[in-house]
């Protein structure tokens, strides 16, 4: 067997800008190279809880990722944020990262699990879902509100969303959203590819696209493996 190093591709990088609100979603394939060390970290050193412990309603388990992992995804984004959504440098103020497994089967889910959701109401903090299945993950879809057309949640819109949805969402069926009818459309799905990495404001309407989950979906090896950082900015003084 040879003994020259294996050139490895660099990251290729695009950005879609998708629903009315044209609100970019940058995609990073071959974002870190290391999925395999990733998957192999999660399947051995880190310790998986149900997302309720910690107050999330995550459908499944949560797990710590490495902190030179969370550091690296953290210097990977912050020109990325600068370039497509600030337009001026930011800096990060807060940044949290994790392992997470779907793992809750449809008749499972709470109301609020079978609807798109933000992650926060302010335009200044950012996610990233980095793909680490081979298998088992069909990407993540984007949502406009149908009745009150809103593609981002920010503090200005949550009391209206919030009320509307309220009115709706006793009668929204036992499902993972997948906006083929009910209160939201879809506006953009982003296929799951082995390492590839997608950053997106927090603010946008958003859910993973599960259409089925393996048998052993609580297996970092074999289940819907995903990284995830949740980064709040403040703009570069």
């Amino acid at each position: 067997m040879s003994s020259a190093p294996i050139a490895v591709a660099p990251p290729a990088i695009t950005v879609r800008h998708v629903g009315r609100e044209r609100e970019p979603v940058v995609v990073i394939d071959r974002a870190t190279g290391q999925r395999d060390a990733l998957v192999d970290f999660a399947a051995t050193r880190s310790r998986f809880a149900p997302a309720t412990e910690v107050g999330s309603f995550y459908p499944g388990l949560l797990g710590p990722a490495p902190t030179a992992y969370v550091d690296a995804m953290v210097r990977l984004v912050l020109p990325l944020i600068a370039a497509h959504f600030t337009g001026v440098p930011v800096r990060p103020a807060r940044a949290r990262g994790n392992f997470s497994l779907v793992t809750l089967a449809p008749d499972a889910l709470s109301p609020d699990q079978r609807v798109p959701h933000v992650d926060s109401a302010d335009r200044l903090q950012f996610a990233t879902v980095h793909f680490l299945s081979s298998a088992n993950g069909d990407g993540t879809r984007f949502f406009r509100h149908r009745t009150t057309g809103f593609e981002t949640i920010d503090a200005e819109r949550l009391a209206t969303f919030r009320a509307a949805l309220d009115a709706q969402i006793a009668d929204v069926p036992a499902a993972y959203a997948d906006g083929s009818d009910g209160p939201f459309e879809v506006i953009d799905t982003v296929d799951a590819v082995p390492d590839r990495l997608i950053l997106y404001r927090a603010a946008l309407l958003h859910s993973g696209a599960i259409t089925a989950l393996p048998a052993d979906a609580a297996d970092p090896r074999r289940g819907r493996l995903t990284g995830n950082l949740f980064l709040q900015c403040r703009i570069a003084a």
